[in-house]
């Protein structure tokens, strides 16, 4: 008979930081989360622009993050090895990253159009006045990459861009999950449900469902932790992990409820339906060099939600690389190894010289 494992005492420990949820500074600095130097270039109410690294010199047209509103943006700068921005640096890239901070009840009337047209638009010009470069790289992550693929579908936005960097993106949210079920069903009357907050969402509040969209990744997350608890390493990424995914941001109520009625009800920006800056948008009339990647395992958006990007200008004239990749909504830039994959696609996307960006590639 199989000898019962015995539970480490540090394991204990783990365990019940993570369920109590009792993380604090001291653990962020102890695992050496966020290791690239971030300098703050430019600051509007609760959002902050910083410029990634200590060396600025680059012969590529600068990129600018914008992250998701979902979570902090750390998860794109989580471990040495473990760090998308990192290895944007490594490439020899000038990285911006947006860091949409706490917003407070005063801001509950911006949605996404005063972000997009708003903030972003500032950033943007932020980053072409720092570096005095005509044109910017725009990289957007999860809900980030639907408000940088807006940006990229404006009439007049799109001439800061040089490139489309869309990663775990979704576009067409019909059938696009189990949020894109539960969101649709008769009797999910967003105003109703948001009547008594002022102005912001509590992330507690909008988290609350996502341990639902994968329960059976959410039991099996600790008896991974315990079976690989002597892996070199494992300990470390998995708290960092832990750790990020339980520091959520609170939404303006007007980004909440345009998140379920306007984009999951009414699937608005897919169909081109949505307002930014007082024009209509469409991601069909992209037509600038777009890398997307896409997690095939994606727990929040299936790839349904991604795959519609193809219906643009710019996939029509062979400037699309998509690619779909084995792992799930984070994992894809975290996990080993598959994140060196999608490492080695951002770097190669990011540097490519112009006159090759025609003939792109689709995986």
């Amino acid at each position: 008979m199989k000898a019962k494992q015995e539970i480490p005492e540090a394991y204990r420990e783990m365990l019940s930081r993570s369920v109590t949820k009792s993380y604090t500074e001291a653990d962020r600095q102890r695992l050496g989360m966020e290791p690239t130097p971030k300098v703050q270039v430019f600051r509007q109410g609760c959002w902050t622009l910083y410029r990634c690294g200590t060396d600025f010199a680059s012969d590529y047209d600068p990129v600018l993050i914008i992250p998701s509103l979902i979570n902090r943006n750390y998860i794109l700068d989580l471990l040495p090895g473990h760090s998308l921005i990192e290895q944007m640096k490594l490439a020899g890239l000038d990285v911006f990253l947006i860091d949409w901070g706490d917003p407070d009840a005063g801001m509950g009337h911006c949605g996404f159009d005063h972000y997009v047209s708003k903030w972003v638009k500032r950033a943007v010009r932020q980053v072409k006045k720092i570096t005095g470069k005509a044109r910017i790289q725009l990289a957007g992550q999860c809900i980030g990459g639907m408000m940088a693929t807006m940006y990229a579908a404006h009439p007049e936005l799109k001439n800061d861009l040089s490139t489309l960097f869309l990663l775990t993106a979704p576009l067409d949210l019909a059938d696009s999950g189990l949020l894109a079920q539960w969101t649709a069903t008769e009797g999910f009357e967003v105003d109703k449900l948001t009547a008594a907050f002022q102005g912001l969402v509590p992330a507690h509040f909008f988290h609350a469902s996502f341990p639902l969209l994968d329960p059976k990744n959410q039991l099996a997350k600790y008896r991974r932790l315990l079976e690989n608890f002597e892996m070199p390493g494992f300990k470390e990424i998995w708290q960092a992990l832990d750790i990020w995914g339980s520091d959520n941001v609170d939404f303006t109520k007007q980004a909440y409820t345009e998140l379920i009625s306007t984009m999951y009800q009414e699937n608005a920006f897919y169909k081109g339906e949505y307002m930014v800056g007082g024009r209509k948008v469409s991601f069909k009339d992209i037509d600038m060099p777009i890398l997307s990647l896409v997690a095939r395992d994606d727990h929040v958006f299936n790839e349904k939600a991604a795959f519609a990007i193809h219906d643009c200008k710019a996939a029509k004239q062979g400037l699309l690389d998509y690619h779909v990749i084995p792992a799930g909504h984070v994992s894809l830039i975290a996990a080993h190894p598959v994140r060196v994959h999608t490492y080695t696609l951002v770097r190669e996307f990011l540097t490519r010289p112009e006159k090759l960006r025609t003939g792109a590639k689709k995986k």
